[in-house]
């Protein structure tokens, strides 16, 4: 369910550009050509019930990243593989330690899920602690 969310969420977006660091999806979904002036119109980014969300745009780059997390998401240690949300030339990865898509990695606390508009992949990251507004904005913060 998460991946599909942030699937739609990013798929959402995929048309747009937006301007600053990260910023935590209003409640009602909805941003707006002004909190994101590269926007041609409003977009509307549906999150499921107890899904904290974040996006965050760079103009310089036209970059695009798209962050979701659920507050009940699972702790138990997993192996992830490594995802490149970013494209050859600038790479994304979901941990520091990835040099390729065929490394692997643990996740032994909460993870949120991220996304960009370079291409690549949605990947499972790490959130640092439990899933707020604050921990999911860390995973599209530039």
């Amino acid at each position: 369910m998460k991946k599909s969310i942030l699937v739609a969420l990013l798929a959402s977006s995929a048309f747009v550009s937006f301007n600053v660091s990260a910023v935590a999806i209003p409640n009602d979904g909805i941003i707006t050509t002004t909190a994101c002036t590269l926007l041609g119109e409003q977009v509307k980014l549906n999150l499921s019930n107890n899904v904290s969300g974040a996006y965050s745009c760079t103009e310089a780059t036209s970059t695009i990243q798209v962050a979701a997390c659920h507050k009940a998401g699972s702790r138990n240690t997993t192996t992830v593989t490594c995802a490149n949300s970013g494209d050859a030339q600038n790479p994304s990865w979901n941990n520091a330690s990835c040099q390729d898509e065929t490394d692997t990695f643990e996740i032994t606390d909460y993870r949120g899920f991220r996304a960009s508009s370079l291409g690549g992949k949605v990947g499972a990251q790490a959130l640092g602690g439990a899933c707020t507004d604050a921990t999911v904005n860390g995973l599209v913060a530039n």
